[in-house]
């Protein structure tokens, strides 16, 4: 049994993208149309019908893999699932109606459940467009809004503007849903953080900080449904829709997380960890795909002149300086001479760091990932020859376990494969995992003590084919588990 490698071209993820690009387009203009009918004619009428023909046939498509659709206008520009829609060039389409929704209600974002029907969005609709034109105070208009649809039992959820609206999710969305948003949004960002830089702009840091903060807020969660192997899960991950600088980045932050709150640290400076790991590779470039390249003078330049005054930027900074200064892009150690040491916080974002990048399935590299169990024994023997302290690698064993989360192990005594999802610790206690055909693909979940499961012969390795990704992900989902057992 041997990994069968699946070329896929670049072309491929450009193309996907431009599709996405050009149905999100389609849906505001579509959505935007039935409303400025329903306006003009009323909800009886050819054209309000054909309308919401158009809309029904065009939401289904971005419920293929969530269960939520999020619909934003943040003042400037229309977001859906907070990917930026952007407008076709010369075009001379007005969204002006759909915008005035917006502002008229102070609605920062609307949610659409996948079993939504048309007539419910329709009635959404002309209730929002009643109240509009009642001329409501600005600080009333988006409570009455909210009561009148709940009193009417409508599935359609909103957030208000201006009003920390983001934090409102966590009154809509289970938790599970709110990781994996958390997620979507550090690959995401990356694109606009790189542009700041082009622009010789400030980093909005707000936007990072409050995906860190999520994310320290979950793994430290220890309600039932902790969501700490979800995040960990999602971390090893080999890459979100191509984007292999992105997701290197956001499986750092969450790793570096996870081990300083094995540590103890507190949650202030948790965010910092997060935030540095997070920007430490922000100078290379996203079309990189695992080439050795020279970025740390660069990203320290970029970091300390463009956020020098903020702490966890300063942190940042150090740790792209010198985080490559003890092993180098491929994974080799680079023993020194004697101890070196960037920072406490910046020794912990080395080891998450060297982590990601042996582990994964980088398009450039002729070398096959290193296997995860190998590559925290390798952080061990590394911090024998100095080139980490050995207090940050024990900190990430303990955050990840014997079999850290999407490790593909044997079942013992089973011709099974299996993929960990839980943290496999020795503590007397069974832990999750997604067991696997001999083709890769799901069958379900299954709880073993760490003794059932061992490590696949050296000179095997495993990819595990994005169907079976994303069934693993939905495992996640209260409503989805599928446990063997």
């Amino acid at each position: 049994m041997s990994e069968e490698k699946n070329a896929i071209s670049s072309q491929f993820f450009e193309n996907s993208d431009r599709i996405e690009r050009l149905r999100m387009y389609d849906f505001i203009l579509v959505f935007n149309s039935l409303l400025k009918s329903l306006r003009l004619y009323g909800p009886e009428n050819d054209t309000v019908e054909k309308n919401i023909t158009k809309v029904a046939e065009s939401i289904k498509l971005f419920f293929i893999s969530d269960k939520l659709m999020g619909l934003a206008y943040n003042g400037n520009d229309f977001l859906i699932n907070d990917v930026r829609v952007k407008k076709k060039r010369n075009s001379q389409i007005s969204f002006d109606e759909l915008q005035d929704f917006f502002v008229n209600l102070q609605v920062a974002t609307i949610f659409f459940p996948r079993d939504i029907k048309p007539r419910e969005i329709v009635e959404f609709l002309l209730t929002g467009a009643e109240i509009a034109k009642k001329n409501m105070k600005t600080e009333d208009v988006f409570d009455h809004f909210s009561q009148v649809l709940r009193s009417k039992g409508s599935k359609i959820e909103i957030t208000k503007r201006d009003d920390s609206g983001e934090d409102d999710l966590f009154t809509i969305l289970d938790k599970s849903q709110i990781a994996r948003l958390i997620y979507r949004n550090m690959i995401n960002d990356h694109q606009l953080f790189r542009q700041k830089i082009k622009e010789n702009r400030p980093i909005p840091l707000r936007k990072a900080m409050r995906n860190v903060q999520n994310t320290i807020d979950l793994l430290m969660d220890g309600a039932q449904d902790s969501q700490e192997s979800h995040l960990l899960t999602l971390a090893s991950l080999n890459s979100l829709k191509g984007r292999f600088m992105a997701t290197h980045l956001a499986n750092t932050a969450i790793l570096s997380v996870a081990a300083g709150i094995q540590l103890g640290i507190d949650k202030d400076l948790l965010t910092r960890i997060g935030v540095a790991a997070y920007f430490h590779d922000i100078a290379i470039a996203e079309e990189v795909k695992g080439e050795t390249v020279e970025h740390s003078k660069p990203g320290f330049a970029y970091l300390s002149r463009l956020n020098s005054l903020n702490f966890a930027m300063m942190e940042a900074a150090i740790t792209a300086g010198l985080h490559h200064t003890t092993y180098t892009f491929d994974g080799e150690p680079v023993p020194p001479e004697k101890p070196t040491m960037s920072t406490p916080l910046g020794e912990i974002i080395k080891v998450c760091d060297y982590y990601d990048l042996v582990t994964r399935w980088w398009p450039a590299r002729k070398t096959i990932p290193v296997k995860r169990p190998d590559a925290i024994e390798n952080v061990f023997k590394m911090s024998e020859m100095r080139c980490f302290s050995g207090i940050t690698g024990k900190a990430l064993f303990s955050a990840l376990g014997i079999f850290p989360p999407g490790t593909v192990v044997r079942v013992t005594g089973k011709n099974r494969l299996a993929c960990s999802l839980d943290v496999f610790r020795s503590t007397g206690q069974k832990s999750r995992a997604a067991v696997l055909d001999s083709r890769m693909n799901f069958l379900g979940i299954d709880r073993f003590f760490p003794h059932q499961l061992v490590e696949i012969p050296t000179g095997l390795h495993f990819k595990i084919p994005p169907l079976t990704i994303k069934k693993i992900l939905d495992s996640f989902d209260p409503e989805e588990q599928k446990d063997l057992t």
